[in-house]
């Protein structure tokens, strides 16, 4: 049996560049409106907190796109080996997964393996865009990490994972002031944290 966590923080902002982060779980979910996905990610968040969570844990986030529907859901653990040890636990189907799913149905997240980060210059992130580019292969989506690491670009940094199944490459973005415009972006809405030893700025 794993030791749960103590300490759990409610923090908004998601540190995607945290070091002691194997794995990264993303999805996005589409709600009717502003009403119903606000509920959805405090319905979630409140469920996440009210579970007996192992030490693996390391975070999660629900992020508010700025439609007033979408939600990105992003997660860390230790391992992928831990994630899936926790999620096959019928205690926690039962309870943790029938309260998710009361709120939303929604499959199984993409499943990452942190690549590199890209920092340009310094500051907390306020904002992110996330962004997919379907891969054939685990060498091809890490190839065009380091291609993209490397072009001009307005997002003071950015991380890039790369799929288990090595088909997909995640780009999450991080802006120091709310990006606007058109394109779809995420601000944090709820987090629920464990402390690492030192403070760590998020996309530091």
């Amino acid at each position: 049996m794993n030791a749960t966590v103590s300490g759990l923080r409610p923090v908004a902002p998601p540190d995607p560049a945290r070091p002691d982060a194997g794995l990264v779980l993303a999805s996005l979910w589409h709600t009717e409106g502003p009403e119903r996905q606000r509920k959805v990610m405090s319905g979630v968040m409140d469920a996440w907190e009210a579970t007996r969570l192992p030490a693996a844990y390391l975070s999660r986030h629900c992020l508010a796109g700025s439609d007033g529907r979408t939600i990105l859901n992003f997660a860390q653990w230790t391992t992928s080996e831990a994630h899936r040890t926790f999620a096959a636990d019928p205690r926690n189907q039962q309870t943790l997964g029938s309260a998710v799913q009361a709120l939303y149905s929604a499959g199984p997240p993409g499943r990452y393996a942190p690549h590199r980060l890209a920092a340009r210059h310094g500051g907390a992130a306020r904002g992110f865009t996330a962004t997919w580019h379907d891969t054939e292969d685990a060498g091809a989506a890490r190839s065009l990490a380091d291609e993209l690491a490397g072009r001009d670009t307005a997002a003071p940094a950015e991380c890039f994972y790369v799929a288990e199944n090595g088909r997909q490459l995640l780009v999450l973005a991080g802006f120091e002031d709310e990006p606007g415009g058109a394109e779809l972006w995420f601000r944090p809405f709820r987090g629920l944290v464990r402390p690492m030893g030192r403070e760590v700025s998020p996309l530091s």
